[in-house]
């Protein structure tokens, strides 16, 4: 945006942090594309019956996440576009709307964040106990 010297102080630094969140949802875009291929490499060693459920959750899990993901990035994008209009002056400038929107997207940039960090700590426990069964395994 080229205009964001026309924001109010508010304004600016709602943009500011929207244009930060959206580089951390491209930053998860890639963390999921690499735990989606962890998962993919150890399916087979991960069908075992002993960790098999825990599986099924983790993947539930990161599936509900990327529900999460798709409503922040649509309330993100219409954050943004609702700040260039008000740089652009093609419509004024409502604090109290800026505000909710922003709470709103915070919960959500929380939310994600919190659950991601659960899910990789489950995730990476799964794989790790799957690489020690399969390395005791190897040795005897």
């Amino acid at each position: 945006m080229d205009t964001t010297a026309q924001l109010s102080a508010n304004a600016q630094q709602y943009y500011n942090l929207s244009r930060h969140w959206a580089s951390d949802i491209e930053f998860f875009k890639i963390e999921t594309v690499l735990i989606r291929h962890l998962l993919d490499n150890y399916f087979v060693r991960l069908l075992n019956p002993i960790h098999f459920e825990n599986l099924r959750q983790t993947r539930a899990k990161l599936f509900e996440l990327g529900k999460v993901e798709n409503e922040l990035r649509k309330q993100l994008s219409n954050h943004l576009k609702q700040l260039e209009l008000v740089a652009k002056n093609i419509i004024p400038e409502n604090t109290r709307n800026l505000a909710d929107a922003k709470g709103g997207i915070e919960s959500l940039v929380s939310k994600l964040a919190k659950d991601f960090r659960e899910i990789k700590k489950e995730l990476f426990a799964l794989v790790e106990r799957t690489m020690t069964e399969t390395k005791l395994i190897a040795e005897n």
